[in-house]
């Protein structure tokens, strides 16, 4: 402990005054310091550390766990797997997950996926995870110490990956709290979410970009990227090729976009469809700036036919950040002003309930946080079984409880794209490029970007439930993208991002089956916003911003229209026009 102490002095002196440190001598110091953290962790645990076990796969392929024993447990224990492609050592999450449960009389394994770190085989989202994941729990139940029932727990991978397992049903898993993890659902309830990284058609650039830029190491030979010049990843034209300058080693990126228009991808990487049945009670979390909250919502409403015990639990935050806008006061420019649910409590408690025939945890069918409002709601169903449509007209720059009439129009420039301003942005290496809920005054002053404005409105409106726009859409090009942003407007003017949703034009109807559009033919199509919960005051304005881009948050349209929209170099500008009969249908919930 002595030395260890000492060593970390030393360390610390080193890299405070050595700024001449090239980057791969920074690298060892910081792994140095790692190795050192996690000796420290796990002395002061209360279990036993079974380093680097090596759990054999059905094709030979053997994975790296390790299991964490709690010290003086007597009699078959429950055990809590969380599988990661992190790397199971120095994870900060993993190791919260073991110092939550050991203590409770949980063995824990934490386990690298295959083909990370210390894991054998090649690495891919994620056709090997369901197998893989069942075939570590079949060998859990076999040990002298595990009494036959696991748990899975874990957010955003950590997630996806329980979600893929349990679609498979193995019979030792006995619940699961994935977090973050709608990125598991593929073409089911119409979404093809496919790794979390399209909306509406359109590919999320810089989560894409950003995750395989950082992680897509297919080997642990691949594990460290290095300095990665995100700007540089981002701005890439064709965006096809925007990894591959980035690091030399092959990762899943491309197969993720080719995937996408290939019927046979989803399947074949293990993805979510609508065939897939569930059995495992589950308590689902996630946060309103999660990228993928409406596939959360979907996954569980397709859970909900065939499993029992099933809950959600949706907070105010960004992706796996569960409590970070209560400890900070705000989300974005939104403040955040409530108290955080008793999380790992409730984590503890479920798990209980089922790995050990404890009583249940005070949970509804969904839970979750009104922003604007501050407090936390209970319902049966989602959207809320009192929970109303209401609809607004685009009539001009107004939006009206009346007719639609008018039309307007915006020429959108993928070279002169509109910038990401909040919202569910993450992984662009630029801290101005802040997540969540932001003014959008900023861009809603410029002439590529459609407002559509109500009146002061006299009551409160509480918004809970899923956010579309069906819109009548001429455009001079054969494909181009549709962006929709709702803010709520306060008397000073501050614009704030309620939610957003985009669509690619050519999916219109349906992504199995793109359509070109036909220049100067009106076409009516519906672009879906993510689900909500939030509270718009009385003497506040509800505001529809309708745009052609959102970079680098959604990948540009270079308006080609061609076969594959990702290979295309050359931008083109799109003259759209948004006519009547347009509308914007929300929920309206009394609470």
């Amino acid at each position: 402990m002595t030395r260890g102490i000492a060593l970390i002095a030393i360390l610390a002196a080193l890299a405070g005054g050595a700024f001449w440190f090239r980057a791969p001598l920074r690298r060892q110091v910081s792994l140095l310091r790692d190795r050192l953290a996690f000796r420290a962790f796990v002395q002061a645990l209360p279990a036993t550390r079974q380093a680097y076990v090596m759990i054999p796969m059905a094709d030979g392929v053997r994975l790296a766990t390790d299991v964490y024993l709690p010290k003086g447990a007597t009699g078959p224990l429950p055990a809590i797997l969380v599988r990661l492609p992190y790397g199971k050592t120095f994870y900060a999450e993993a190791r919260h997950w073991v110092q939550l449960f050991t203590p409770l009389g949980y063995a824990v394994l934490v386990q690298d996926m295959r083909g990370r770190y210390g894991s054998g085989g090649t690495f891919a989202p994620y056709p090997h995870e369901a197998e893989d994941g069942a075939t570590t729990l079949a060998w859990v139940a076999a040990q002298p110490w595990s009494n036959g029932k696991a748990g899975t727990i874990g957010c955003s991978a950590l997630g996806e990956t329980q979600v893929i397992l349990a679609a498979r049903q193995p019979p030792e898993l006995a619940a699961m709290v994935p977090i973050g993890a709608g990125g598991a659902i593929g073409t089911a309830a119409g979404t093809y979410g496919f790794f979390g990284l399209y909306e509406g058609g359109v590919f999320q650039l810089a989560s894409g970009y950003g995750w395989f830029a950082r992680w897509g190491g297919k080997t642990p030979a691949h594990m460290d990227t290095g300095p990665i010049d995100y700007a540089k990843g981002l701005a890439t034209l064709p965006m096809r090729d925007a990894v591959a300058i980035t690091r030399p080693d092959p990762t899943d990126y491309e197969a993720l976009l080719d995937g996408f228009s290939d019927p046979a991808y989803g399947a074949r990487a293990g993805f979510i469809a609508d065939n897939a049945t569930f059995k495992t009670p589950a308590l689902m979390v996630d946060t309103w700036y999660d990228p993928n909250v409406g596939s959360t919502l979907a996954l569980s409403a397709q859970m909900r036919r065939t499993a029992p015990d099933q809950h959600v639990l949706i907070g105010p935050g960004l992706h796996c950040e569960l409590t970070d806008a209560f400890a900070a006061g705000h989300l974005g420019d939104l403040p955040v002003t409530g108290t955080p649910q008793p999380f790992d409590a409730l984590f503890t408690a479920f798990m209980n309930q089922h790995l050990k025939g404890a009583a249940p945890p005070a949970l509804p069918p969904y839970r979750f946080y009104v922003l604007g409002e501050d407090v936390w709601r209970d319902s049966q169903h989602w959207p809320p079984e009192t929970a109303t449509p209401v609809i607004f007209a685009l009539a001009g720059d107004s939006l009206t409880p009346g007719d639609s009439a008018g039309a307007r129009s915006f020429t959108s420039d993928p070279a002169n794209p509109v910038p990401s301003v909040g919202g569910a942005i993450c992984c662009t290496g630029d801290p101005a490029n802040r997540a969540g809920p932001l003014d959008q005054r900023g861009i809603e002053g410029r002439a590529d970007v459609l407002s559509y404005t109500t009146a002061p409105l006299a009551a409160p409106l509480r918004i809970a439930g899923p956010i579309s726009a069906a819109l009548t859409v001429t455009t001079d090009v054969a494909d181009t993208d549709l962006v929709l942003t709702l803010t709520d407007v306060a008397p000073d003017g501050q614009s704030l991002m309620i939610q957003t949703g985009a669509l690619r034009l050519r999916y219109r109807t349906g992504y199995a089956t793109p359509h070109l559009m036909t220049p100067g033919t009106p076409a009516t199509t519906t672009v879906s916003l993510r689900d909500i919960a939030w509270l718009v005051r009385p003497g506040h304005r509800l505001r529809l911003d309708v745009a052609g881009s959102s970079f680098p948050r959604l990948a540009r349209n270079l308006n080609g229209g061609s076969a594959d929209p990702h290979r295309e170099t050359v931008p083109h500008k799109a003259r759209i026009t948004i006519s009547a009969p347009s509308t914007l249908q929300l929920f309206s919930w009394p609470g």
